[in-house]
């Protein structure tokens, strides 16, 4: 499919360590470095002009709407995945006894702003539970009635690895008249996501793991139609029309008084586009989503899916437990497999980590077991060697 041995020079960090940690922080390819370190020094070395004037946000929102199928107007730049939920969540005009429907497998930025919005309206907090590792289909569905605001759900589990139907779920929830939120920072990268097509209303990423792209960057969909019902938690000046944001600076450059009795917003989803992002880190993302984009997300997901193939063969002929489901069509990159410590030990799951750092692999423990994350650039001979390492534990 690739020239691997090329794919695998643009990563430095592949030349020092085996790798099976993208769900943690991934690698940065050496574009997104160049183009950062390039841009940083045009800022604020040069300061060239040209380099102030560019709008590496508008860069992003072009790729991004790209990758799911959404237009650029839908796209909100945003440092991590919970900074793209609060967006929905603390937009919400919220009614007191609505329901937030959520699990027991998500990861706590899909938690925490839900609780925090039921604590300030009255909220009611669903939690389905799962079964080893998997979300049954049912038990999500049988929690939604007609107050239910939204579904919040992942589209790949951070622990398990296991994958919602999304397309179900969320026409189960349109049914009833609420939204589904999906954290997609498990899924973009490795599979193809396709936000019309799947019915998403509200999709968050950071875009540091599977999408290779720098600490503190990442980004939003907020589905068009739905932005103008949400009213933004915070304002700051992004947000604001563009008339009144020309107003404003002229009154500051000439020292003339500006308008402070209102701060009429954005149409549609720019009302929601925060303030102060780092330049630096959207122009790395830019860098790393072009790359994904030039690879071809069907054509990673292939990948992905013949060496998650490989390592659940060799995972079973070595006889090691395998914790996330091995289905084709119910997982993605996240292979976690039973090790002998017990994790809820934090002196264990230590050692554990010690004994990877010393062998030079990078993968973590996480949802009970030893999270192994495939992406792309891995290689068979890879699997075979962190195959041998857990077989000596």
């Amino acid at each position: 499919m690739y020239n691997i041995e090329r794919i695998r020079n643009d990563f430095p960090a592949l030349h020092k360590m085996v790798f099976f940690g993208s769900a943690g922080v991934g690698p940065l390819p050496r574009t997104a470095m160049v183009a950062m370190q390039r841009y940083s020094k045009e800022l604020r070395v040069d300061f060239a002009t040209a380099a102030w004037e560019a709008d590496p946000v508008a860069e992003v929102r072009n790729l991004a709407a790209k990758m799911i199928n959404a237009s650029p107007e839908e796209i909100v730049i945003a440092p991590s995945t919970s900074a793209g939920i609060n967006l929905l969540a603390g937009g919400i005009k919220w009614k007191r006894h609505d329901n937030v429907v959520i699990n027991d497998l998500e990861y706590p930025a899909n938690i925490f702003p839900w609780l925090h919005q039921a604590h300030k309206h009255g909220l009611e907090v669903r939690i389905v539970r799962s079964r080893d590792g998997v979300l049954p289909f049912s038990e999500l569905t049988k929690a939604i009635d007609r107050k239910t605001r939204v579904l919040a759900v992942s589209h790949v589990e951070f622990g398990s690895g296991f994958r919602n139907d999304i397309p179900a779920l969320a026409e189960a929830i349109h049914k009833t008249g609420g939204m589904i939120c999906v954290d997609a920072v498990h899924s973009l990268g490795v599979l193809p996501v396709n936000v019309q097509e799947m019915g998403i209303d509200v999709l968050a990423a950071g875009g540091y793991k599977w999408l290779c792209g720098p600490l503190g960057s990442g980004f939003a969909y907020i589905r068009e139609d739905l932005a103008e019902s949400l009213d933004p938690a915070t304002i700051d000046y992004k947000d604001i029309t563009a008339d009144a944001h020309d107003a404003v600076w002229n009154a500051l450059v000439s020292g003339e008084e500006y308008a402070m009795d209102e701060a009429p917003l954005h149409r549609g989803t720019q009302r929601f586009q925060p303030e102060g992002v780092s330049p630096i880190a959207v122009k790395g993302l830019s860098a790393s989503l072009s790359y994904m984009l030039e690879l071809g997300s069907e054509a990673i997901e292939e990948r992905i899916t013949k060496l998650v193939d490989y390592l659940i063969d060799r995972l079973q002929s070595a006889k090691i437990a395998i914790l996330s489901p091995t289905a084709p069509e119910k997982r993605a990159g996240i292979v976690t497999i039973r090790v002998p410590y017990n994790l809820s030990k934090p002196k264990e799951a230590r050692r554990l980590e010690e004994k990877l750092q010393n062998a030079g692999i990078v993968a973590h423990p996480r949802g009970g077991g030893l999270r192994l994350s495939i992406h792309f650039f891995n290689t068979e001979e890879e699997i075979d060697l962190v195959i041998d390492f857990i077989s000596k534990l």
